[in-house]
């Protein structure tokens, strides 16, 4: 299969939707299965002390089923994400050098959960290197995903601002 083929379907309009469906399943899925106010993925950053803190402050079957949420959900929910956001960018730029972004994105990801995986196994001992390295990949991610914003937004203004279709008429 070429990188045109792959393109061509991820902007189009049914593929683009279901990977949207499937986008808000995987987080419903995702807020419901891991615990949002100690998930370490969704704060921007943290310190090895946070880490720590918020990974004690869950009893061990909810450290349990934190793990197995980022292996059934987050690894593949990384991948939706990954393929929706070049989809849409891909959509919205034309560009196939975008593609870049969700990729740091889904490797930054990645890593992420491979680390807090590696945080919880070995709870209560510490690694400091190894939290300070997690918060690193984190941060990173959530910054990538503010560039994949604006690029968004500014990709669906220029959308607006160059035709004659508004951009509701995409879901139509």
């Amino acid at each position: 299969m070429s990188t045109k083929m792959i393109f061509s379907s991820l902007k189009k309009r049914s593929v683009l939707l279901f990977l949207t469906s499937l986008f808000i399943l995987f987080n419903l899925l995702l807020n419901y299965y891991l615990p949002a106010e100690y998930a370490l993925d969704l704060k921007f950053a943290y310190t090895v002390d946070q880490a720590y803190a918020a990974l004690g402050s869950l009893s061990k079957p909810d450290r349990e089923i934190y793990k197995v949420g980022l292996l059934a959900l987050d690894f593949p929910y990384l991948v939706v994400y990954g393929l929706l956001a070049t989809g849409i960018l891909y959509f919205l730029w034309g560009n196939k050098k975008l593609v870049v972004i969700p990729l740091i994105i889904m490797f930054f990801d990645f890593v992420e959960n491979i680390l807090i995986i590696n945080l919880i196994n070995n709870f209560p001992s510490q690694k400091p290197l190894l939290a300070w390295v997690t918060s690193f990949c984190t941060t990173s991610k959530w910054i990538f995903v503010g560039l994949l914003f604006f690029l968004l937004i500014i990709g669906v203004s220029r959308m607006i601002r160059l035709s004659n279709k508004p951009f509701i008429s995409f879901f139509k």
